[in-house]
């Protein structure tokens, strides 16, 4: 049986030496039209991704989260092809090793599952220990590979691990493993390995790598082209979104959709009759302040304000207030009603104070989100 064992793995192996030819190509993952490809990090990333034929060191890549890596590194990693293999760590580190069979090909890792059974029938495995099998027999048929992609291009092979700060927290026994075998097979040229990660543990662990590149938050001129050109946003308003949150992708983002959201209530708004100079500015700007105040109104103090009833059931039902038959209130349609009304507190008369924030959970690595800006309120 031992025999047929091995015979099935260099089989399998024989089978993937031309693994690297065209490279995993990895889907981005995100719409088009949310993709800033940002192309001078894009272009430093595929020189690190096509290696010269001398080259015997390795990279390590990392950034905060939000600063759009994952994407990036896809992206560079898509455009090179040839001879890069990209890895994406998954959220469970038990499944490293089907991950690492997958970036190969699925098929490999479905006779890594067939082989490794068969081991554990000849009881030469410990069975607490399923998963090392696949990853370590992934490494060796990757290696293979790439010895057989050198000798063809003359050039070492490219293994991606993409957020390998889950295996730092998680195994960081193999991460050690595969920095030591990457140490060992850039002094032997054989291939180049690059580890994409979160700022923090992972670069303190690899402080023998080069200098990491860090990709760092969007400049403004990039935030701006972004804003103005990508999402459409005015350039004084992207401006302004743009001081709100100083280049963070993630949370550029964030503020295009909220935006967005503001502009579908700015209709509601206009609907309803309510911002300046409409037919029931005046009457809806009591209202707006009476909830700001109370929360709620019951239904009869709602058409008090009203000159008859027709007109109270004709503000209802432009989705700026919603009347609930349960307790006989109204309250504001949404929250996004609410954080309109707070943008625009001078025509409504509200005086914000206090923008410090006192929840963390309402920070955003440092810098205040959209909500955080418009609360608390007095009602003058």
């Amino acid at each position: 049986m031992i025999p047929v064992i091995a015979f099935t793995v260099l089989g399998i192996i024989g089978i993937f030496l031309s693994i690297p030819e065209e490279g995993t190509k990895p889907e981005i993952g995100i719409l088009d039209d949310e993709i800033f490809p940002r192309p001078i990090v894009v272009n430093l990333l595929k020189n690190i991704f096509q290696p010269d034929k001398n080259q015997s060191f390795y990279h390590s890549v990392c950034g905060e989260h939000g600063t759009g890596k994952t994407t990036l590194v896809r992206i560079a990693s898509k455009e090179v092809g040839s001879g890069v293999i990209y890895i994406d760590v998954p959220s469970n580190v038990k499944d490293f090793g089907e991950a690492f069979g997958k970036a190969i090909n699925f098929a490999f890792e479905e006779r890594v599952s067939f082989t490794k059974q068969l081991i554990r029938k000849l009881g030469s495995i410990n069975s607490d220990e399923p998963d090392n099998l696949m990853w370590e027999m992934a490494m060796k048929a990757f290696k293979r590979a790439a010895k057989a992609y050198k000798d063809k291009h003359d050039r070492p092979a490219v293994i991606v691990y993409d957020n390998v700060s889950r295996l730092a927290h998680e195994s960081p026994n193999i991460l050690d493993i595969l920095q030591d075998d990457t140490k060992d097979n850039a002094d032997n040229r054989t291939y180049i390995a690059v580890f994409v990660s979160s700022k923090g543990l992972v670069p303190r662990r690899m402080q023998s790598f080069r200098r990491p590149m860090e990709i760092g938050d969007l400049s403004k001129d990039e935030s701006m082209h972004y804003l103005v050109n990508r999402r459409k946003v005015k350039d004084e308003e992207a401006e302004r979104l743009y001081k709100l949150v100083d280049g963070r992708f993630v949370d550029l983002k964030f503020v295009v959709i909220e935006k967005s959201i503001l502009d579908e209530t700015e209709k509601k708004f206009r609907n309803a009759q309510i911002n300046p100079k409409q037919k029931y500015h005046k009457v809806g700007r009591k209202i707006i302040n009476s909830l700001l105040e109370a929360k709620e109104l019951d239904f009869m103090t709602y058409t008090d304000f009203f000159d008859n009833d027709k007109e109270a059931d004709e503000i209802l039902e432009k989705n700026v207030f919603v009347y609930h038959p349960g307790t006989n209130t109204v309250t504001f349609q949404s929250q996004s009603v609410e954080l309109y009304i707070k943008t625009k507190a001078d025509i409504f008369g509200i005086k914000l104070i206090d923008l410090t924030p006192t929840n963390e959970d309402n920070v955003s690595h440092g810098k205040k989100n959209m909500w955080t800006y418009f609360s608390p309120f007095i009602v003058l």
